[in-house]
């Protein structure tokens, strides 16, 4: 396979003005809100012409939703399921993932706190529609590392047992990071503390489920 031609200087620079003006939108938009941020403050924070920010992007709502896909393509790179240990004991595998849960709140907390703002400022129509699949998507990541955490050795993973867990392990990591953008350190002690429910509610799953 040939690899793709090089971007001449032109090309380049279109990119780098994209993610400058992507940049800002994720700035204003934790600050403001989505209502908040005109296109106006979008071209004066990111020193493009507006003009250029509807040649990329279209509208608002369609800089919101590249800010969205590229926050998500970098979320899904740290929460890979590729790096979640299939050794050792469900309760070793669950503590990992909510480990690297903390990481992510203590060293990459800008996209998690734009992704809130945006909530609480209800966007409507397809800015709406983009929270709402990020969100659907971070679920369904949680969903299936659990599921691969209570998997038995070379086993399935456990999907239904998964299915039963991620409501409640997403909202104590959301209440988890909202502690934390108040000033709390103790939220590697809740996410400790969730691995041991974690995995009581699993043992109780499983023995309900037993013949």
């Amino acid at each position: 396979m040939s690899s793709p031609p090089a971007k001449n200087r032109r090309q380049l620079q279109g990119d780098r003005s994209r993610e400058d003006i992507l940049d800002a939108a994720s700035q204003l938009m934790a600050a403001r809100g989505y209502d908040g941020t005109s296109i106006s403050a979008l071209a004066s924070a990111s020193g493009l012409p507006a003009s250029s920010i509807y040649w990329h992007f279209g509208s608002k709502e369609g800089v919101l939703k590249a800010v969205m896909e590229r926050g998500a393509a970098r979320f899904a790179a740290e929460t890979s399921l590729d790096d979640v240990p299939r050794d050792g004991s469900s309760r070793e595998r669950v503590t990992w993932v909510l480990q690297r849960a903390a990481r992510i709140i203590e060293e990459s907390p800008g996209f998690l706190r734009l992704q809130t703002i945006l909530l609480l400022s209800a966007p409507t129509g397809e800015a709406n529609d983009a929270v709402a699949r990020l969100r659907q998507q971070q679920r369904e990541g949680l969903r299936d590392a659990l599921a691969l955490c209570f998997a038995e050795p070379g086993g399935p993973a456990a999907v239904e047992i998964a299915d039963q867990l991620v409501d409640i392990a997403a909202a104590t990591f959301e209440g988890a990071f909202l502690a934390a953008q108040a000033g709390s350190t103790a939220h590697s002690e809740t996410l400790a503390q969730l691995a041991d429910a974690l995995i009581r509610l699993a043992e109780d799953q499983q023995s309900r489920a037993a013949p």
